[in-house]
């Protein structure tokens, strides 16, 4: 979040002393075509620390830009961001299994064993926790080099501080709880008196135990829809060739972050049956950072 803001004010004192260096009478001229609309789409990455189970996403925007002079160029527009929930980040691996130390299937008291205590985990497969951004953002362009009406291309900055309207979809799923070095045998299917409990076999094997628990709003409260109001601030570079034409074309990137919002990351959580009963459970509500990488085309009047 510091270096966001840090980048920010580089960004509006550099506006401001370009604009000074332009001079009153550069500022008064003005190119053909001053204003446009804009329409851009392209993928969406999240990157950092513990920043959620979500893939790469897309992101689309459309807005409009006034030219107040040959370098800046302010206006408004609606984006929307998305970014689909995981499930390869939350597998059926042991490696990804909530563990712990107890007797969860009473074997002490079913079979008269004294104070029986092994280890267990649950394995999750969720699916759902999709997070989108809808936003109303103020477009702030700084060009480097004066748009002139013949320019080719223009290499330029831009800072979008927004509002933000965030929704996530609900978790659902099942969790698959595992017994660690202990399984029953049947031998005698007939009669249960030839069951024979093996534990602490020393094998390093997980034993799937039969129990399965469904994952759903209805049960845990952390796991329905939720929507939140948040800002943040986008910033980055672009390049816009035709500028001054009826049509022009733009690739830039924007590097974002979103003030604390909430969404689903299980490496938020360390993978202990203690994170597994946090009724919070796998949502965190933290900053959340983004690449949006955007191709588009602007119509100029």
């Amino acid at each position: 979040m510091k270096r966001s803001i840090g980048l920010a004010g580089l960004f509006f004192a550099f506006l401001s002393v370009s604009a000074q260096d332009e001079g009153a009478i550069v500022k008064r001229q003005r190119i053909d075509k001053s204003a446009g609309i804009f329409l851009g789409l392209g993928p969406s990455f999240t990157f950092g620390k513990n920043i959620g189970d979500y893939k790469a996403g897309f992101n689309a925007e459309i807005g409009a830009l006034k030219r107040v002079n040959r370098i800046l160029s302010i206006g408004p527009s609606i984006s929307y961001v998305s970014f689909a929930y995981d499930p390869e980040v939350t597998t059926n691996k042991s490696g990804d299994i909530y563990v712990g130390t107890g007797d969860p299937n009473n074997w002490s008291t079913k079979y008269g064993l004294n104070d029986l205590s092994y280890g267990f985990g649950y394995v999750l497969e969720l699916k759902g926790g999709d997070l989108s951004l809808t936003s109303l953002a103020l477009n702030i362009k700084l060009n480097f080099v004066p748009v002139k009406d013949h320019s080719i291309f223009s290499v330029y900055a831009f800072a979008k501080p927004f509002v933000t309207r965030a929704s996530r979809k609900e978790v659902t799923g099942k969790a698959t709880r595992y017994t660690y070095e202990i399984y029953e045998d049947n031998k005698n299917t007939s009669t249960t008196s030839d069951d024979v409990l093996h534990y602490n076999l020393q094998d390093n094997q997980l034993y799937a135990d039969g129990y399965t628990e469904t994952w759903g709003p209805s049960s845990y409260e952390a796991l329905k829809k939720d929507t939140e109001v948040t800002g943040g601030i986008f910033v980055g570079p672009g390049i816009e060739f035709l500028p001054a034409r009826k049509f022009s074309f733009y690739l830039q990137a924007a590097v974002g972050y979103t003030f604390p919002v909430t969404f689903v990351s299980t490496e938020a959580y360390d993978r202990t049956i203690t994170s597994y009963v946090d009724p919070k459970f796998p949502m965190t509500k933290k900053g959340f950072p983004s690449l949006n990488v955007q191709v588009g085309a602007s119509y100029n009047f």
